[in-house]
């Protein structure tokens, strides 16, 4: 995103002292827009996206550090069930999202989601994806028990706002007690931990 920046308005510094931790997409780009004094219109937020995803390619290709989390696959598994379905909830964009998993081997894993291109906001992300996955069990989402997965206090006000449960997983940069702080249903070092898999499978 740093690079997009660099490229589409030659403002390399825009995103410097940004945590980009549980932000949207959507979010990352008006943030960005603000400090260089740019309105956040739809020509320049695709024409800063649209760059990033060029460079998103190029990053991925060439990364020493992308990695599969440990347990990962497992609690996708654990999570699956006839009355279930597993979604992914992420502030990337639609496009992004298919590059990072499609490395790891993961995209096909999910059906459906919610996206950073849906929405700004992160709670309304999430409720996307949930309502998505209503859909794709014939029921409202008000009759659904909704459990957020995430590695970050965003994730778990994300999750706090459209009522659903969170397992707050300290695999990210934030410690287990900066988790904790906000308060989720479940808290676990791992996603293979005991505890992760049994709250991803009752």
């Amino acid at each position: 995103m740093r690079e997009a920046f660099a490229a589409e308005l030659g403002a390399p510094d825009a995103l410097d002292d940004v945590r980009f931790g549980g932000m949207t997409d959507l979010g990352i780009v008006r943030v960005g827009l603000a400090k260089v004094a740019r309105e956040m219109t739809d020509a320049i937020t695709n024409a800063i996206l649209d760059r990033y995803l060029l460079h998103l390619q190029e990053a991925l290709r060439g990364s020493s550090a992308y990695r599969v989390l440990t347990g990962a696959k497992e609690a996708i598994f654990a999570a699956r069930g006839p009355d279930r379905a597993v979604g992914l909830g992420t502030g990337n964009i639609r496009e992004g999202a298919a590059l990072k998993l499609a490395r790891g081997g993961l995209h096909e894993l999910f059906d459906f989601g919610g996206f950073g291109c849906d929405a700004e906001s992160r709670d309304e992300v999430l409720r996307r994806g949930a309502e998505r996955g209503a859909e794709r069990l014939g029921v409202g989402l008000e009759s659904c028990e909704v459990l957020i997965v995430g590695d970050t206090p965003r994730d778990i006000e994300a999750a706090h706002a459209i009522g659903a449960a969170c397992l707050a997983v300290a695999t990210g940069a934030s410690p287990l007690d900066e988790l904790a702080a906000s308060r989720p249903r479940f808290l676990v070092p791992s996603l293979d931990h005991p505890e992760a898999i049994a709250a991803l499978s009752r």
